[in-house]
């Protein structure tokens, strides 16, 4: 019997056991704008709704229920025009952005759903779109540590 070993081993597993109570869901999380060249972090930020807040599951379970209505009434998945995927999902978007530290032509850009579409669907901001459609699919951007543990 290699005491050493069975030491090591218990210190290990105390060490890499996950309390559960050390994290929490937040409802919001604060996604750092990337360099669409280079991938380096930025200070810009735009603020995300959690998949848990208010506005992002009521849009949620909105289209949940209209699937399965959809798949009721004809007994098949229903496929969407892809206009209308892309008008849904700049919807979600808009819904989940709560703020930003954005700038434009060198001034603040002032935050309002209004503004989010407009950045949403300019042809020439796809970049943005595309990282704020990735951010709000990051988990761990809405999770924090818990003052508990």
């Amino acid at each position: 019997m290699n005491i050493e070993k069975d030491v090591s081993n218990l210190a290990f597993k105390l060490i890499n056991t996950l309390d559960i109570d050390a994290y929490e869901d937040a409802p919001t999380g604060k996604l750092v704008i990337l360099d669409p060249k280079t991938q380096a972090p930025t200070d810009s930020h735009i603020i995300l709704a959690s998949p848990e807040h208010e506005s992002r599951k009521r849009l949620d379970f909105a289209r949940t229920r209209q699937l399965r209505q959809e798949f009721s009434a004809t007994g098949k998945m229903a496929v969407a025009d892809p206009l209308d995927e892309y008008d849904e999902a700049t919807d979600y978007l808009v819904a989940a952005t709560l703020g930003w530290n954005l700038t434009q032509a060198g001034a603040p850009l002032e935050f309002s759903p209004a503004a989010a579409r407009k950045l949403y669907v300019d042809p020439k901001k796809q970049w943005l779109r595309a990282q704020a459609l990735a951010g709000i699919r990051k988990t761990e951007l809405f999770i924090e540590s818990s003052a508990k543990a």
